[in-house]
């Protein structure tokens, strides 16, 4: 997820959005590829898609539709990723914490897409948690 994630932070910095397709070569190829409906490439992704299928009855997210997402200029982006911790009820959950910037509602499909993707078995709504909770638990 963390590869994914600065891979198209940087892309946000250096990418002129403008172009008709944003380059992809320093994406990883198997999430570029899982991109594609019709790729199999690793296994855990392919999983990731189909699981993600199920929950949303939606496809995959095109790369280049999902890339757009983090156009600088766009704000269609409802959230600033902060952190991936371990849930402390030992329940071997992982928790995403996102900025929305105050706001309880926000579009966010674009990280369930990765989140499925990068291996997660189901992925909960957003719940609106205070700063306090995230630092007391541990970085993943």
């Amino acid at each position: 997820m963390r590869d994914v994630l600065a891979a198209v932070f940087g892309l946000a910095v250096r990418a002129d959005f403008d172009e008709d397709e944003i380059p992809v070569d320093t994406l990883p190829g198997w999430f570029v590829d899982v991109c594609d409906a019709s790729a199999t490439t690793d296994a855990l992704a392919v999983e990731g898609r189909e699981k993600y299928r199920e929950r949303t009855g939606a496809g995959p997210w095109k790369v280049q539709d999902w890339l757009s997402r983090f156009d600088p200029e766009l704000e269609a982006r409802g959230w600033a990723f902060w952190d991936l911790t371990r849930s402390p009820d030992d329940s071997g959950r992982l928790r995403i914490w996102l900025d929305t910037w105050g706001e309880p509602f926000f579009s966010w499909e674009d990280v369930r897409w990765l989140a499925h993707v990068c291996g997660a078995d189901s992925v909960a709504d957003p719940v609106v948690a205070r700063s306090e909770q995230w630092a007391g638990e541990r970085s993943v």
